[in-house]
């Protein structure tokens, strides 16, 4: 089964404002089993921490958040904590995903964060958008039966 790691910007735009493609990989895909969302402590963490925000808490309910929250942390395949994590963007709290996708062998990391798409892919990790890693598996006739 394909694995993959989905930064919290694609979590939370599912739950605000999710766009079809974002739809299709969480409803479709990871919660029916057809890819492996792959997690670490410190993705839940921050994930834990962006539901808490008063700005955020204006658009989703406290209940909608803790759903995610929970399917996450039941439904993914969770790595021990990922410790020291190597410089790899401009920004230090990016650099999570990229580890957590390496150290759990995911051949996609899911985003919408320009500073992470900007890279491309690290070692085997292709970084893409949903909309663009929905592309690459209708091309694969991936999609064709889900």
């Amino acid at each position: 089964m394909m694995r993959i790691v989905v930064d919290t910007s694609v979590l939370m735009r599912y739950l605000i404002r999710p766009s079809t493609a974002i739809c299709v990989l969480i409803e479709n895909l990871w919660l029916n089993d057809h890819v492996q969302m792959v997690s670490a402590p410190e993705l839940e963490a921050e994930l834990r921490g962006v539901l808490r925000r008063p700005s955020i808490q204006r658009f989703i309910s406290p209940a909608a958040g803790q759903i995610l929250l929970d399917l996450v942390t039941q439904k993914a395949d969770f790595l021990s904590p990922l410790g020291p994590v190597p410089a790899f963007t401009r920004d230090p709290k990016d650099d999570k995903f990229i580890a957590c996708a390496l150290s759990g062998a995911a051949q996609y990391l899911i985003t919408v964060d320009t500073d992470i798409l900007a890279l491309g892919s690290v070692s085997t990790v292709q970084i893409v958008t949903p909309e663009t890693f929905l592309a690459i598996l209708s091309r694969a006739g991936f999609l064709s039966h889900s």
